[in-house]
């Protein structure tokens, strides 16, 4: 006889299989097609499709790479909850919105926790043509009882906020826009005198005291990866361990969450230059680490890592401070600091740019 918890996890099975909403046949509209995927697709075409649209989408980041959206659902989507929509023009793929689907059957942007941006990636003079077949998918997937769509992590300048409440509603769907998010970021000027000039006068001082102290005293050095196997395996296991001497939930939530999927996504994103693991060593010792996606505007820092035995050494203003000053000296317009308000952020001079979550309600 089964136990108690095979009972349950049959159940939930069922309910998958059979209750959850689906849409296993394309929906076409003039050249456009558009199909949703219940399960990682293993078609090379369709995966090289999907580079070659972000490299054509200007707003497009790491975040929507399908190297790092196959890790995300490899290591956080639950079987048979994915809903990866892709919508192609003849061969040419114009769109593509992983989607998943909660316990609860709200239909949502996949796994919004670990991606700061989800903007449906959409080649950007079609978007007025694919969002009428995007929200006539949306209604097929809602035609059971779970009405929501979520779109998660919208930037401000994403187009679908000005394109979706009157197309929405033409298919039947309310719509609401609020900001639940916000991403602090600076603009950099040319130099890095400039930079440190728009400083407060104790933050400026310390800044270049404590880079001094760490670069004589403790014999400082930067190391970014470089894209190869060796130098991956060895760094990446030196940067996840400082990551995880974060006090509290943070470090728990890199154990739990980050880990496996940057241990997943990380060393093919390293090898193909999407992603920079930059270490500070003192006296020899990586002392603090972080994970960049470089932009054409300017690198996102997506985390970091300090060893707390260290502390002595300031090693998070330290290398936060280099890395900007990299930024700065490559050309850089912005240097993004991603989600989370954190003070030191502000002490930078990091500005909120918002992020909006987007429902839609099945009418």
């Amino acid at each position: 006889m089964q136990n108690f918890s095979q009972r349950i996890k049959g159940a939930i099975k069922h309910l998958i299989g059979a209750g959850f909403d689906a849409c296993p046949n394309p929906i076409e509209a003039g050249d456009l097609r558009a199909v949703c995927h219940d399960h990682w697709p293993d078609d090379p075409a369709l995966i090289a499709a999907w580079n070659q649209l972000c490299a054509d989408c200007p707003a497009a980041t790491t975040f929507h790479s399908p190297t790092w959206q196959q890790a995300v659902v490899e290591t956080l989507a639950k079987e048979g909850r994915l809903r990866l929509i892709v919508v192609w023009q003849g061969a040419r793929l114009v769109a593509v919105l992983p989607m998943s689907i909660r316990d609860d059957g709200l239909l949502e942007t996949l796994a919004p926790g670990v991606s700061d941006y989800l903007d449906p990636l959409i080649l950007p003079d079609l978007e007025p043509q694919v969002w009428p077949l995007l929200l006539k998918l949306f209604s097929r997937l809602r035609a059971g009882k779970w009405k929501n769509v979520t779109l998660h992590n919208i930037r401000d300048t994403a187009p679908c906020r000005a394109l979706l409440p009157e197309l929405a509603a033409a298919e039947g769907f309310a719509f609401e826009a609020r900001t639940d998010q916000a991403c602090p970021c600076l603009t950099l000027p040319k130099t890095w005198d400039d930079y440190l000039a728009t400083l407060d006068a104790h933050e400026r001082k310390e800044t270049r005291r404590k880079i001094n102290k760490v670069m004589t005293k403790g014999n400082g050095r930067l190391i970014r990866c470089n894209p190869n196997p060796a130098e991956i395996a060895t760094a990446l296991p030196i940067a996840l361990a400082l990551m995880e001497q974060a006090p509290g939930e943070k470090g728990e939530a890199v154990k739990r969450t980050l880990r496996p999927l940057l241990e997943k996504a990380a060393p093919a994103l390293i090898a193909s230059n999407q992603l920079w693991l930059t270490t500070l060593y003192v006296n020899e010792e990586p002392a603090a680490c972080t994970l960049q996606f470089p932009q054409s505007g300017g690198p996102q820092l997506y985390n970091c890592g300090f060893d707390s035995a260290k502390r002595e050494w300031s090693t998070g203003v330290v290398l936060t401070a280099q890395i900007i000053q990299q930024a700065i000296e490559s050309g850089a317009e912005v240097f993004d600091l991603l989600r989370g308000e954190e003070p030191y952020k502000y002490k930078l001079g990091a500005v909120n740019r918002p992020l909006w979550m987007i429902s839609l309600q099945k009418t």
